[in-house]
């Protein structure tokens, strides 16, 4: 892609992150007809345009519209400052590119905490999303970051006796538990009576906490099959 340079005269530049790279192009439009330029165009190779606009004026692009050869609107997305993607804005959103490998944190009251990269993948979507980690207790930590945001809103403990506690981020520092269970001696989980079962069968089988980890027959430590 390159910049358009039909554009009107500009007086000033707008910073683009793509794919982890950060550009710099020109403002020269005014796409929201307020009287301020706060829009760059930029050419494809198919013919289309795409509209980078700064919408809260600190000169960072976080609006991208983007237009097909006749000039019609193919899709509009926003940046995510958190994950450094653009996520697509409607009723098909979906992110336009991988937070694969990005490093999870996780918010707790005492502030938040970065747990590693995401190396699980939790719902088989071929997308790691979860960091599988140990404490000092011996329990098997898995946080999930199931919005590709970089925070992550499922924890799951499980301890070396196999008893299984799924919580929930209900808020920036509040994690309300949402199911319990238990793993028996042949692996297999069940959660209790009442449970939701966020991650057991009663949702979809392919999140189940059972298909996450298993018990190393060796060592006796829940491990990641992934």
């Amino acid at each position: 892609m390159y910049i358009d340079e039909s554009a009107g005269a500009a007086d000033s530049e707008l910073k683009v992150t793509v794919d982890d790279e950060e550009y710099t192009v020109e403002v020269g439009y005014d796409l929201d007809h307020d009287g301020v330029d706060e829009t760059a165009v930029v050419e494809t190779d198919d013919g289309g345009r795409i509209a980078f606009s700064d919408t809260d004026g600190d000169g960072d692009a976080d609006l991208m519209t983007t237009f097909d050869d006749r000039g019609e609107v193919v899709q509009r997305s926003r940046f995510d400052d958190a994950s450094g993607e653009w996520v697509r804005v409607g009723e098909d959103s979906e992110r336009t590119n991988s937070a694969e490998g990005r490093d999870i944190t996780v918010t707790t009251a005492n502030g938040s905490q970065d747990v590693g990269p995401a190396t699980v993948d939790s719902d088989e979507d071929g997308r790691a999303d979860s960091v599988m980690i140990e404490d000092a207790e011996g329990d098997t930590w898995l946080f999930t970051d199931s919005d590709g945001d970089g925070q992550a809103d499922v924890a799951t403990e499980i301890t070396r006796d196999g008893e299984v506690t799924v919580s929930q981020r209900t808020g920036d520092a509040e994690w309300t538990e949402v199911e319990h269970g238990r793993f028996d001696s042949t692996g297999k989980y069940t959660a209790d009576s009442g449970s939701d079962q966020l991650w057991g069968d009663g949702v979809d089988d392919r999140t189940a906490v059972s298909g996450v980890v298993r018990i190393d027959s060796t060592t006796g430590q829940w491990i990641s099959p992934n």
